[in-house]
């Protein structure tokens, strides 16, 4: 056995000893965390998958949106890019752009189609141009940007791939991940997200889940298979503390201490919960 395996064995006996103490402790001062309960239960969205096999309701609008520069987009995932922003910023790196977040179901539908039928003028037939569109182009109900959480941005105008071998494209690639985004389309994870290589696409998932996925080489979907298998991750910040991130199906019925978040997996019945809990050094 290795060290490695050793100091995982430890780290998750210890968040299991915590996770116990911390739910002992909400059930004894349940009453005083009543009025809290209520919180608790509200679900972000942040991690909520969304592809063809997840895809939202025609009548999906989401939450929290707010204006910026004639865009809606998500608040929280608004404020971390302009925190992001500033830091790239201060890097000596400028001239990024929000190029589009939200979209409405609607307008999914018609760029979808207006592309579908661009193919066909080339000469496919229906069934190739769909599939071809459906390669960049996600399918009405499968796009993130109906979440308000996926920001395209560049640094020209223009949504290319060119963008990755850009300074601001090679910053985000690295750093994007400290502010809760990934690049949500990966170059190597083609297979699994069925999209191509789309650098310009990141997804606001929050603090730490970006940075799991970017340790671990996750894309969305693999994060959420690797989550529902193991149950339970315990990530360690820079000043000491960790997050512990649960996945499970049933929710707690008061606020553990430390409850940063609570996202659904998916849209729709009977989804799973991923929680995430901050705990300072002890």
């Amino acid at each position: 056995m290795t060290s490695t395996y050793y100091r995982a064995v430890i780290l998750c006996v210890t968040a299991v000893l915590i996770i116990f103490l911390s739910v002992t402790i909400v059930k004894t001062n349940a009453q005083t965390l009543e009025s809290e309960t209520a919180d608790f239960v509200e679900d972000s969205g942040f991690l909520r998958l969304i592809n063809q096999e997840n895809s939202l309701d025609s009548n999906f609008k989401p939450e929290g949106l707010v204006e910026y520069q004639k865009i809606k987009v998500n608040s929280v995932a608004l404020h971390a890019y302009n925190t992001m922003l500033s830091v790239m910023e201060g890097d000596g790196i400028k001239g990024l752009r929000l190029q589009s977040a939200y979209r409405p179901y609607p307008y999914q539908r018609a760029i979808f189609e207006q592309r579908v039928r661009e193919f066909i003028k080339m000469g496919k037939s229906e069934d190739e141009a769909i599939y071809l569109t459906s390669q960049s182009i996600q399918y009405p109900g499968a796009s993130e940007h109906q979440t308000g959480l996926a920001l395209d941005v560049s640094v020209s105008g223009q949504l290319n791939q060119a963008f990755a071998d850009t300074p601001a494209g090679l910053w985000l690639d690295e750093h994007c991940h400290k502010f809760g985004f990934i690049v949500r389309y990966a170059q190597n994870k083609t297979d699994v997200t069925h999209i191509i290589y789309e650098p310009w696409h990141l997804r606001y998932v929050g603090i730490p889940h970006a940075s799991i996925m970017k340790n671990l080489d996750l894309s969305l979907e693999e994060y959420h298979n690797y989550l529902k298998e193991i149950k339970m991750y315990v990530y360690w910040g820079d000043a000491g503390d960790y997050f512990l991130v649960i996945h499970t199906d049933v929710l707690p019925e008061v606020r553990p201490n430390g409850l940063i978040d609570v996202s659904s997996d998916r849209w729709g019945d009977s989804p799973n919960y991923i929680i995430t809990l901050h705990k300072v050094k002890v």
